[in-house]
């Protein structure tokens, strides 16, 4: 079956455990607006097998508006990577920075990394 450019809740981290999984991994990549933890799968490897957690913390993004912003742009952006990324799962977590950023901007930073994390 090939890999849509769907957002199911398979590709989505859920549990806290998930969560402390990633981060207790301690491998990032990160730009000026956004910091992205990476672990391996947890299981099994398969096609489109990444997974995304978001973390954008009140205190990096006061207002909620932003951070609902950042969110949906960081979904969107996933989504139609999510096939050409690295099998693994992923957290995302903003930056200062990002809350007075334009959607273009923050398009061009998540595209960056992003790249990084495709497969070759």
């Amino acid at each position: 079956m090939p890999v849509t450019e769907d957002f199911p809740r398979a590709a989505r981290l859920l549990r806290p455990s998930e969560f402390r999984r990633v981060f207790a991994c301690r491998k990032v990549r990160q730009n000026r607006l956004f910091r992205i933890h990476l672990a391996p799968p947890p299981g099994p490897v398969k096609a489109g097998s990444a997974r995304i957690g978001l973390a954008i913390a009140r205190r990096a993004v006061r207002h909620a508006h932003d951070r609902n912003r950042i969110k949906r742009t960081v979904r969107e952006s996933f989504r139609r990577r999510r096939g050409r990324v690295l099998p693994g799962d992923y957290v995302v977590t903003a930056n200062p920075a990002a809350a007075t950023a334009s959607p273009t901007e923050l398009r061009a930073a998540l595209d960056h990394l992003w790249q990084s994390l495709e497969l070759k």
